[in-house]
């Protein structure tokens, strides 16, 4: 059935559910503007972060390569202001359980340094929705999960005559998004390509959104 013959009531339910996609699209690409596209590492604040990004991932992802004797180690220095007076404990540590895979040329991000360590210990880590979200299953998962809800659920059931070039420029979105992350992997490097993602994608939402809510609320023709 088109949606265009729906009741009101099931009109009306699709127009909520294809907003909640759009915000749900909306949330994930403000997180991933603030905090991985950045131009920068956070600045350093006059005294340690109450929620370290680096304790933050060691008590989560991080936690099965550390002890908890190690782990205090970390916390002691971010308390202290990740000093380079602190930092000869740390980069033992660091060294043993962090440069194997984080050394140059390895996964992002870096720590092979104090240099490379100390931003990441006093960046404040967001709390609550936006403290839950990731990039990688932002990129991975959520973002194509909600394009192609959106394009399987209505865009492919209306009138318009475009739907069919939308919905393949909505792939071709999706697909340049997932090859640029897997290239970068969060890396500021190529930020010209992580921007250009993210437009290609609010775009394909936006113009989802719009044809889909044309196509439920737009008067017949007489």
């Amino acid at each position: 059935m088109s949606l265009r013959d729906q009741p009101a009531s099931e009109r009306a339910f699709a127009s909520l559910v294809v907003l909640a996609l759009a915000s749900a699209m909306a949330l994930g690409a403000t997180f991933v503007a603030t905090r991985e596209l950045a131009p920068g590492p956070a600045a350093a604040q006059a005294g340690p972060p109450q929620h370290s990004r680096l304790l933050s991932v060691l008590d989560g992802v991080m936690a099965v390569n550390t002890n908890p004797a190690q782990v205090e180690v970390f916390r002691t220095w971010v308390k202290g202001g990740a000093t380079r007076e602190g930092w000869p404990p740390v980069e033992s540590i660091v060294t043993n359980n962090c440069s194997r895979c984080h050394d140059a040329g390895g996964q992002f991000p870096r720590l092979a340094s104090y240099e490379d360590l100390r931003p990441i210990a006093l960046e404040e880590t967001p709390q609550g929705l936006m403290g839950l979200l990731r990039s990688r299953p932002l990129h991975l998962f959520g973002f194509p999960a909600i394009l192609l809800l959106s394009s399987l659920l209505y865009l492919r059931r209306t009138a318009w005559s475009g739907r069919k070039a939308l919905m393949a420029a909505t792939a071709a979105a999706v697909v340049f998004d997932l090859a640029q992350w897997m290239l970068r992997q969060g890396a500021p490097a190529g930020r010209w390509a992580a921007w250009t993602a993210l437009a290609g994608l609010a775009a394909a939402m936006l113009a989802q959104v719009g044809v889909v809510l044309a196509e439920l609320w737009r008067p017949r023709k007489a």
